[in-house]
């Protein structure tokens, strides 16, 4: 039906008022100085509104609310502002729910139905309110892409639309109608291109309602598994693959504590999930001629879900199968809504590596933080023997860790003579061999040991903390190993 016939234009009429504008005010962690925030700072995007089985919500981008301490809402058409409440956040999907208690908010309103994945080339329009303006802005444009790409609030691999229609900042969470139906939200564009942007696809939103209404906080599950295409034909013969099998990848890492752990092996080839077929790209048939990556499959299921993989294995097929588990990292990627975690001993400041550490060093971080530190961000993976980088991060000056005090970003492998598997871990080394050890022993990765004596720096330790403003010497996440 052409978007400009009355009975559309009567529909999509009826379909704005249920767009919503976002307005809201954060405070996000300082992972500089983990003890404190960065200050509030004010923004705003997008959303709709839907049916759940609680009742009607705003749905919007997690990105939108992250880190939030207020949030308003405003109806298209309306002046009055309504506060809401964060009900659910999705920051793998870039999801968020968000419940408004005044019932007049919604009066008048036609919740928007979810709907199905556009087909190629159909038009759709993107509601919202992108910088440029205080009033609704809609665009139009042509589904190019049906694909899974990277989410980058999350950097999960998840199905999403690609479209030439006009989307900047301000439209992040805006809906995206097809038919009188919502197909997905916009959340973000292609860096150095233009008028290619992206819409979280509908069956993610389903994924996520689904997940919010039964209680599943764990999200999208992942393999845990780094594959290769296996295109090269001199390789599948080295492998021992037959002529008569065409697909399948060659699984190259498994990470602990991931899905895979124990039941698929390095120089498996994966061939088939739930019985779809895997193309030697890493591919499967999404309709029709279309292809999309396997996590695909994955990531429709739900953690704790049963996922049947056949694999190519010692010159022959087996079938495993795969309790699905949320995804295991050693770097813990971007963080939100959570105060990082730290600790402090005898001026000493003690911090996980994850991501939005290394982002204290710009917007080009990946290029400004210590190689070592990208290093592991990119291709680490966890272990039995460390599920969490620990970096002793500065020095608090003082007489007590006098030699020291040029150390930073250091990364430390052992505490007491023992490898250190978690920030956590490293605390109980410390406090743990108190009685035994009078002094505490750390080695850092490239060797370098660092000696404090228990005794002066367990004395120094509340002055160092009031002259440096510390409030306390663990994190609150921590404080449950305090002595």
């Amino acid at each position: 039906m052409d978007a400009t016939t009355p009975v559309t234009k009567a529909r999509l009429d009826r379909l704005l008022r249920s767009v919503v504008k976002v307005m809201t005010i954060s405070d996000a962690p300082d992972y500089d100085q983990p003890w404190q925030t960065s200050g509030t700072s004010s923004a705003f995007g997008s959303g709709a509104i839907i049916e759940t089985r609680a009742g009607l919500r705003v749905v919007t981008n997690a990105h939108c609310v992250e880190n939030q301490v207020f949030v308003e809402v405003r109806r298209y058409g309306k002046t009055r502002k309504y506060v809401a409440e964060v009900e659910a956040l999705g920051h793998e999907c870039d999801l968020a729910l968000l419940r408004v208690q005044d019932p007049s908010f919604f009066s008048g309103t036609q919740p928007m139905r979810l709907g199905g994945v556009p087909e190629l080339s159909e038009r759709v329009s993107v509601c919202g309110y992108p910088v440029g303006g205080d009033r609704l802005s809609i665009t139009e444009g042509i589904v190019s892409r049906v694909e899974v790409v990277q989410y980058a609030q999350s950097q999960r691999r998840l199905l999403a639309l690609q479209v030439d229609a006009a989307i900047n900042n301000g439209n992040s969470g805006g809906p995206v109608l097809y038919d009188g139906e919502l197909v997905g939200l916009a959340f973000q564009t292609l860096e150095d291109a233009e008028q290619i942007g992206y819409i979280v696809a509908a069956p993610v939103i389903s994924h996520f309602l689904t997940d919010v209404a039964e209680g599943i906080i764990d999200g999208f599950p992942a393999l845990g598994i780094a594959v290769q295409a296996l295109e090269a034909e001199a390789h599948r013969r080295q492998l021992g693959l037959p002529a008569e099998v065409e697909g399948g990848v060659l699984v190259t890492r498994i990470a602990y504590g991931g899905s895979a752990w124990g039941i698929l092996e390095e120089e498996d080839v994966l061939l088939e999930l739930d019985g779809v077929p895997l193309a030697a790209d890493g591919t499967v048939s999404f309709r029709d001629d279309e292809q999309v990556s396997y996590d695909y499959l994955v990531a429709q299921r739900r953690v704790g879900e049963l996922l049947n993989a056949r694999v190519w294995r010692d010159g022959g097929v087996l079938t495993c199968v795969v309790p699905l588990r949320a995804p295991a990292y050693l770097v813990a990627e971007d963080r939100y809504d959570v105060r990082p975690s730290y600790y402090v001993f005898g001026g000493l400041v003690f911090v996980p590596l994850t991501k939005d550490y290394l982002k204290t060093w710009g917007e080009a971080w990946w290029q400004r933080a210590p190689r070592d530190l990208v290093a592991l961000y990119e291709h680490g993976a966890p272990t039995p023997e460390r599920s969490e980088p620990v970096v002793l991060q500065k020095v608090l000056a003082d007489a007590v860790n006098q030699g020291y005090h040029e150390l930073e970003s250091v990364l430390i492998t052992s505490a007491q003579g023992e490898p250190v598997r978690s920030l956590r871990h490293l605390v109980e080394r410390i406090e743990d061999t108190a009685d035994t050890e009078p002094f505490v022993r750390l080695t850092s990765q490239d060797g370098r040991r660092i000696v404090l004596e228990r005794a002066a720096a367990g004395a120094r330790g509340p002055e160092i903390l009031r002259r440096f403003g510390v409030p306390h010497d663990r994190s609150l996440d921590l404080r449950a190993t305090n002595r």
